[in-house]
């Protein structure tokens, strides 16, 4: 998007920007295939795990529903990937931009950005779950219940296609060109042969023819080169023939997409949706995961300060009958915690410890994608030109790595799902060389009662009794 009559094109990115895109689009589709079939994998066992009775819970609930739209990002760009990196120069020209393969890219533009959308605002809303749970414990089972939890999860797949299908279905269109190649099947030039671009290159033309009639010839090289600058942003050839043509050996035809007539002669509709996707879906959930991300923080070290100080505080000199509870000469420590509220409590601190490395890693990746976005709707095509597509590949790798990498958060995080984990997929012939420890049985099922005690509020009993050894047997008399 020019600025002026009088100035050519501002240089956002300059050379150095070129090179890392062509030196890492070689090396893109291996990278992305080999994160997708990983992170395929990890969220399919994800899902199981999360899935099982014995790990319902609202939280979870939300994971499940994170873990979904990660696969279903997973398996689409598989074909995508393979098929616009690894095999592109295998394929024939006609063959690599069909009709059908530009259909595939219109959906994969679309169902990508729906399915990240829904991943956005779920996290989101984990990070507003798991922040009332710390901060209004009394309210948690009040305002996150699982009832509550699905249907959030169910409104956000739902608003979320319908708020951002329509505007990404309606910018761009599948549209027909005519490619001349030579010998060695390289483009010598692409002619348009849907209508309305070729009415727009038309208009553009007049525009340009009229600008030049009424510049003063001095000015003619500067208001040349802008004009350049601008048909090269609009369309997606150029007329220009080079020095020493090449016989036109075959013509093919063949799809893109492209600015539909809609988006190309109403230029706010492209800003209102690079807006929409820059600031709705990207730069306002990131701020609310920042602000929620401390806010669990602090309530994190709170509560930390909180049972230090009940479990290590002295208490007042004197009893309630007058006396005083002395030991050896000293005031006697305020009595400790049973240890199942001790557990439940290590254990909630645990969860928010690894929900808040979920909750940065998506910041990390994230907001970079939401300031580019921005800075692409306020500078216009030449920054989307120059800068965001060269920088789209890493920007995919990154959302990709964080869709598949939950996985490692859980297991390294969570001796819950660890536990599951092991329980489902653990061959049983190591059970004689590496059995299971007892107490590993116990903890799961005291993380199990701490995450979702509501379910299993029947089986609590049992539990602490297998639990119990000769250091707790109180506990068991009082139950």
């Amino acid at each position: 998007m020019a600025s002026g009559n009088n100035e050519t094109a501002p240089l956002y990115c300059g050379s150095g920007m070129d090179n890392f895109h062509t030196s890492y689009k070689n090396m893109h589709g291996y990278v992305s295939l080999v994160v997708c079939i990983l992170g395929t994998i990890a969220n399919t066992l994800n899902i199981i795990v999360l899935t099982r009775r014995e790990m319902r819970s609202p939280t979870n609930a939300i994971l499940t529903g994170l873990a979904v739209a990660d696969l279903a990002v997973m398996l689409e760009y598989i074909p995508y990937t393979i098929h616009d990196y690894i095999l592109t120069d295998s394929l024939p020209r006609e063959e690599k931009l069909s009709y059908s393969w530009a259909c595939f890219i219109k959906f994969h533009s679309i169902f990508a950005q729906v399915l990240h959308t829904i991943s956005i605002w779920l996290t989101v809303t984990l990070a507003v779950w798991r922040y009332i749970a710390v901060g209004y414990p009394q309210k948690n089972r009040v305002w996150c219940g699982m009832r509550t939890t699905i249907i959030t999860i169910t409104t956000a797949y739902v608003v979320c296609v319908l708020v951002v299908s329509p505007s990404l279905y309606l910018i761009t269109a599948i549209t027909e060109h005519l490619d001349q190649l030579d010998a060695n099947g390289k483009v010598i030039s692409s002619i348009p042969m849907t209508q309305y671009v070729i009415d727009y290159r038309n208009e553009m033309l007049s525009a340009k023819a009229a600008a030049l009639n009424a510049t003063p010839p001095s000015s003619s090289p500067v208001n040349e080169t802008l004009w350049l600058n601008v048909s090269s942003l609009i369309t997606s050839t150029t007329t220009a023939a080079p020095p020493t043509p090449s016989p036109v050996v075959r013509n093919v035809t063949v799809y893109r997409l492209y600015h539909s007539d809609l988006a190309l002669h109403n230029a706010s509709l492209q800003n209102a949706t690079f807006l929409i996707y820059s600031v709705v879906i990207k730069l306002i959930p990131c701020i609310a995961l920042t602000i929620l991300s401390v806010r669990l923080i602090l309530a994190l070290l709170e509560a930390k300060r909180r049972r230090k100080k009940l479990t290590s505080k002295p208490v007042a000199p004197a009893a309630s009958n007058g006396t005083k509870s002395v030991i050896n000469g000293k005031a006697a420590d305020r009595p400790r915690k049973n240890s199942k509220t001790l557990e439940k409590e290590k254990q909630t601190d645990r969860t928010t410890r690894m929900l808040l490395a979920v909750l940065l890693l998506f910041l990390i990746t994230e907001f970079p994608q939401g300031i580019m976005g921005l800075l692409n709707a306020v500078l216009g095509d030449v920054f989307y030109l120059q800068c965001y597509l060269r920088l789209s590949d890493l920007m995919d790798i990154l959302a990709l790595i964080n869709s598949s990498i939950n996985f490692i958060l859980y297991c390294s995080m969570s001796k819950q799902f660890r536990t599951t984990f092991t329980l489902l997929f653990r061959p049983k012939f190591l059970d004689k060389w590496l059995p299971v420890a007892p107490d590993e049985m116990a903890a799961a099922r005291a993380e199990r009662s701490a995450v979702a005690p509501a379910l299993e509020k029947g089986r609590q009993q049992p539990q602490v009794v297998m639990a119990t050894t000769t250091t707790n047997i109180t506990q068991v008399t009082n139950l």
